[in-house]
């Protein structure tokens, strides 16, 4: 059984005026040239995916030409300055980072793999350019992908251990792969237990690549070897080794030139210091190839000759150096570089001629003289063989390289290799960078719980208001717990919300456990001067932050509504299925709601053709995907559910709406009764064999018939009917007969009690039926109750950005983060209303529609309140040890009230209260009084004492 999954809130709090640039490193790069504009024959198209959750797409404006095959290309004058690159799309499509993006079908699509463990397809020319949707997802991050162009499909790899082949064309799941350990060894027996359980974790995968025809795909892991997978089948073929550690990047050649048959490396190219951690290629034959260190080298290999196999000689350029390793890299026309590495920038270089250009062109920028430092020559490498027999590769030649952590195999490395001289970077400065901004890395909740301090990475410390979502101050450059200890007030409020800032911008995540919880007085917010609080009006953050957040939604639901929409009915056209197919449980064990307007349950249809209501809280156990025939994404999405099936897992209560889940069809509380059941013992003086036939008569065996030509068994029981036989009478036809009447007899008894319970199920039935008349009945007559949503009028005005994102997101014991089924605004949410409905949590919906929000008992603390030492005033009722109750967030002012009450004190303000031996101001709460001054468990001891005399 799966475990129960959960659903949350959350809402981004950044600046409206952002520019639109990456806050946080760039995790994957991607060139489209097949689209350009043929008014100014200007072109190329890079796209970028970030740690952000960005993935956007950036006008590069190069100059092109088109030649005879109606291509185009760069016009050769790359030296020249081009126009800067400007933002083409941005996007949020992720709650987490982007790992990986991949271009398909001619660069109309764009795939992106992300940490949210969802795989999304991106259609940038399409009539809704900025719209994204869920292909299927991953159990744990989605780390790479690749693209086979002939087929069409996309791999996408993660840290799940799988390999999912996804068709675009039709949006779902073709194939799961599973590269766990218990599939390595189908053909090797001499491996353990021990040995399967030792590399289960170094089984993730990290890097993916696949030839154009899709007949041969690779992965990469810390497993240390290059797994070969047939893509049609699903089945291991063989493996590569080599390598020393994790392997991030694979090329594999189109036209496969090189056949691997005795499993042995042809080449290894010592040409890095450090880890690679990137390869990219656009020659068929990966002739020529760039690759990227965890130290920030960018190389450029060039293999002269025929094949790697005749120990051709090759040459490597040293072309730049970045400042942090080289995640990812992207070229166009062996011209133009472009690398993503932990910066939010991105930079664009520029590369070197081929080496049988460079002595032709002019020297130039693009064609400099190229120093000894900067040049390597690669001899012939010796030819390394497997020390793992494997599979023989039949079907297909291949050409591959791989790049990993520790790329340099051990058996390779010359007794001098650290003598030799490393590499000197051809380029010092990039040629353009389209600039980034910074992103925020840390962050500190205050005391308050509605202002937060964050750091980013300039190294800049700024103040947000969490409900107002807004940026409230900047400190410039310092240090987080500095600043914490400046702002922060004694001040204790219970948490209603939780933050992360892993994209670089604060996201406020609220759950069914806690939102609720925090309540603060109006007076201490601040609100705007005409707005008027009564004396001690306590405000809830979360449902004044939510009824802003979704006032768009309610107001498009009253509309409903207003319209005459049935909200109940199946015969409502333009409302989701799931509102239609939603059953109303109220006052289960499992939720009890408040209510601050009381809301009739009507009870629950029991027949699939009455109408159903819509769900305000379901508990439910049944082991479904998250991705039901209501939700958007289910037109699209056919693949593996949320989180494999575990079998230990045991059954947990979920409080969501029903719309995330099938209708659950109940049994009607009127049964049928059971089949008519003959009495074991003999009801007769007849025979035993006789009474054994009789309990097997039953009214369906009565109206069977038998075939002419088929034989009755010796068994059965003698015909019922008058006898057509001329033989004459025997001296046994008497008794014969006497056995045949008794018989009938007892037949006829038999169907006269069937058809006596035969017009009891009837009876039952028509009572059943009527029941659920009544039921309709009782339904329709709830068609007339309203929603009672809660009003702005009742919390201080309060204006959200119309362009803070809201989400919602599921979340699974089972996966190792949650998953976005929502993304919308604050501006948008009402056009969206059936969406929300879709996929909101029962708890979301409950408070926005009807103002309910789960019970929760008051949490109170207790208390002791005596005179001061040498104070003149009385002890209170109940002596100096009398123990007080109160709520948490009773405020001193309150106790000053009820000391001046009990002691008859006219002026209350002449009283004052400590805590040991500080005094307390009016506001201050027992909850912050026990937090900060007194900081340990047990009652708090306050003593009052009247106010001394200022000196």
């Amino acid at each position: 059984m799966k475990a129960a999954t959960r659903r949350k809130v959350s809402y981004v709090v950044k600046l409206c005026n952002e520019e639109q640039a990456h806050c946080l490193g760039v995790n994957s790069l991607a060139i489209d040239t097949s689209h350009c504009n043929t008014t100014n024959n200007e072109g190329g198209v890079l796209y970028s995916a970030g740690r952000d959750g960005i993935v956007a797409s950036w006008d590069l404006h190069l100059k092109v030409t088109k030649n005879d095959k109606d291509k185009w290309k760069l016009d050769g004058t790359a030296q020249a300055p081009v126009q800067k690159t400007s933002c083409k799309a941005f996007s949020q499509m992720h709650t987490d980072w982007v790992n990986d993006i991949v271009l398909c079908e001619g660069g109309t699509c764009v795939v992106s793999a992300s940490s949210d463990r969802t795989i999304k397809l991106w259609k940038p020319y399409s009539d809704t350019p900025k719209v994204a949707h869920t292909i299927g997802y991953h159990t744990d991050f989605a780390k790479c992908l690749t693209y086979a162009s002939s087929p069409g499909w996309v791999a996408s790899g993660g840290l799940d251990r799988k390999i999912n082949i996804w068709d675009i064309e039709k949006s779902e799941a073709a194939l799961s792969i599973d590269a766990g350990p218990s599939h390595h060894f189908t053909d090797e027996t001499s491996e353990g237990n021990n040995s399967l359980n030792n590399i289960s974790s170094k089984c993730s995968i990290y890097a993916l690549a696949v030839n154009p025809t899709g007949t041969l795909l690779a992965s990469g892991s810390p497993e240390k070897v290059v797994r070969l997978w047939d893509p049609r089948s699903g089945k291991r073929i063989s493996k590569l080794t080599g390598h020393t550690d994790n392997i991030r990047a694979l090329l594999i050649s189109d036209d496969g030139q090189y056949v691997i048959k005795a499993q042995r490396c042809l080449t290894t190219y010592e040409t890095h210091p450090d880890s690679v951690w990137s390869l990219y290629s656009d020659h068929p034959d990966l002739k020529t190839f760039y690759s990227g260190s965890r130290d920030g080298l960018v190389n450029k290999t060039e293999i002269s000759g025929q094949s790697v196999s005749e120990g051709a000689e090759s040459e490597c350029i040293g072309l730049f150096k970045e400042d942090s390793g080289v995640i990812k890299i992207a070229a166009l026309e062996d011209t133009y570089v472009w690398t993503a590495t932990t910066s939010s920038s991105i930079n664009r270089w520029l590369s070197v001629p081929p080496s049988e250009s460079r002595q032709v062109l002019p020297r130039s920028q693009f064609n400099p003289e190229i120093p000894s430092s900067a040049l390597i020559k690669l001899p012939p490498a010796k030819s390394y063989a497997s020390q793992v027999p494997d599979s023989y590769v039949a079907s297909d030649t291949l050409t591959m390289y791989a790049g990993s952590v520790l790329s340099i195999p051990i058996s390779y490395q010359d007794d001098d290799a650290d003598n030799e001289e490393p590499l000197v970077p051809l380029r010092t400065a990039p040629d353009y960078v389209i600039e980034g901004k910074p992103g925020i890395t840390a962050h500190l909740i205050l005391h308050n719980r509605r202002h937060i301090l964050t750091k980013d990475t300039n190294g800049e410390v700024t103040m947000w208001d969490l409900t107002k979502c807004i940026q409230v101050k900047n400190f410039g450059k310092r240090e987080l717990e500095e600043v914490a200890q400046e702002v922060n007030s004694l001040e204790s409020f219970p948490a209603w919300c939780t933050v992360d800032t892993k994209i670089g911008a604060i996201t406020v995540q609220l759950h069914e456990v806690n939102c609720f919880d925090c309540e603060m007085y109006a007076d201490e917010v601040e609100i705007l001067p005409d707005y008027q609080v009564r004396e001690d009006q306590r405000l809830n953050l979360g449902k004044w932050v939510l009824v802003n957040l979704f006032q768009k939604f309610i107001n498009k639901e009253l509309e409903h509504q207003e319209q005459g929409l049935i909200r109940f009915g199946d015969d409502q056209p333009d409302r989701p299925d799931s509102i239609k197919s939603r059953t109303l449980l109220q006052n289960s064990p499992e939720e009890k709601l408040e209510s601050t307007a009381p809301v009739t349950a009507p009870p629950v249809v029991t027949t699939e053709e009455a109408p159903k209501i819509p769900v305000v809280a379901v508990t439910t156990n049944e082991d479904q995907s998250p991705y039901l025939p209501t939700s958007p994404q289910a037109a699209q999405f056919n693949g593996p559910f949320t989180a494999p099936t575990a079998s230990t897992s045991t059954t947990q209560p979920d409080y969501f709406s029903g719309a995330h889940y099938a209708p659950v069809h109940r049994e009607s509380s009127v049964q049928l009764p059971p089949a008519a059941a003959l009495p074991t013992s003999p009801s007769s003086p007849t025979g035993s064999n006789f009474m054994h036939r009789l309990k097997n008569l039953s009214v369906k065996a009565k109206l069977s018939r038998v075939p002419a030509n088929e034989e009755r068994s010796t068994d059965s029981l003698p015909t019922l009917s008058p006898s057509t036989s001329t033989t004459h009478p025997t001296a046994e036809e008497p008794q014969q007969q006497q056995s045949l009447a008794a018989a009938s007899a007892a037949a006829a008894a038999v169907a006269e009690k069937v058809a006596a319970e035969k017009a009891a199920v009837e009876k039952a039935a028509t009572e059943a039926k009527t029941a659920e008349e009544a039921k309709l009945k009782e339904i329709e007559e709830s068609k007339s109750e309203s929603y009672t949503p809660p009003h702005l009028e009742d919390f201080p005005p309060l204006k959200i950005p119309s362009s803070t994102m809201i989400i919602v997101a599921e979340e699974s014991a089972e996966a190792s983060t949650g998953m976005d089924l929502y993304r919308g605004t604050v501006g948008s949410s009402g056009e969206d209303a059936d969406t929300i409905i879709d996929v909101a949590p029962a708890w979301l919906l409950s408070y926005l529609l009807y103002n309910k929000t789960p019970p929760k008992e008051t949490v109170k603390l207790t208390f002791i309140l005596k005179p001061a030492t040498g104070s003149n005033l009385g002890e209170l009722p109940g002596g100096p040890n009398n123990r007080l109750l109160a709520n948490r967030v009773l405020r001193v002012r309150k106790l000053i009230q009820y000391i001046s009450e009990k002691l008859s004190i006219e002026d209350e303000s002449t009283v004052e209260l400590l805590c040991g031996e500080t005094i307390l101001t009016p506001t201050m709460t027992l909850a912050a009084i026990k937090q900060h001054i007194l900081k340990t468990s047990g009652d708090i001891p306050l003593c009052y004492r009247l106010k001394q005399p200022l000196q």
